[in-house]
């Protein structure tokens, strides 16, 4: 997936969807380069739904890596 800046995440940006995502849950959105957490969304459509779709929203963004939920995440590492 591309990196989205913090927007929503529409269907053409994603490549993989894993087969059990259920509408309402909270996802993580990955890096397919580097297998790294972007952000965290949730979802808009069960994952056989967001596969039949070709354009719009399909994840809503909650959190990503630049924002400030994030950061304060990072005082907690070790």
């Amino acid at each position: 997936m591309n990196q989205f800046n913090g927007a929503d995440v529409m269907r053409p940006g994603i490549t993989k969807i894993e087969p059990t995502i259920k509408k309402n849950e909270i996802i993580q959105i990955v890096d397919e380069t580097h297998s790294r957490a972007l952000a965290l969304g949730k979802a808009l459509f069960d994952a056989n739904v967001m596969e039949s779709k070709t354009s719009g929203k399909v994840i809503k963004n909650l959190h990503t890596i630049k924002d400030n939920v994030w950061k304060f995440e990072k005082q907690f590492k070790t």
